[in-house]
């Protein structure tokens, strides 16, 4: 084995399955959001749930999750989380 599995390759997306539910709503969004105010949120951040929601309602999800949680007090880091975010509509496989 060569050195590649010694080093920290950067990651190029951090998907959350099951977005929409109350995991993500209570613990998820405002983590990111923690993530996002120190600046160490780099990265699309893809939402996978089986719910036919549309981005804007996931968006609208993440910041009310964030506001319930404690309050948004940087607005610049809650719309690069929201830039961030995109979201697949997906089930598990039969």
């Amino acid at each position: 084995m060569g050195n590649s599995h010694s080093r920290t390759m950067p990651a190029d997306a951090l998907v959350i399955f099951g977005v929409s539910g109350d995991l993500a709503h209570k613990m998820i969004f405002p983590a990111l959001y923690a993530m996002a105010k120190r600046g160490a949120l780099k990265v699309p951040v893809i939402g996978v749930a089986s719910s036919k929601w549309s981005l804007t309602r996931l968006r609208s999800r993440a910041a009310d999750s964030i506001k319930r949680s404690g309050g948004i007090d940087n607005q610049r880091a809650l719309r690069h989380l929201l830039s961030l975010l995109q979201y697949v509509q997906g089930d598990k496989m039969a």
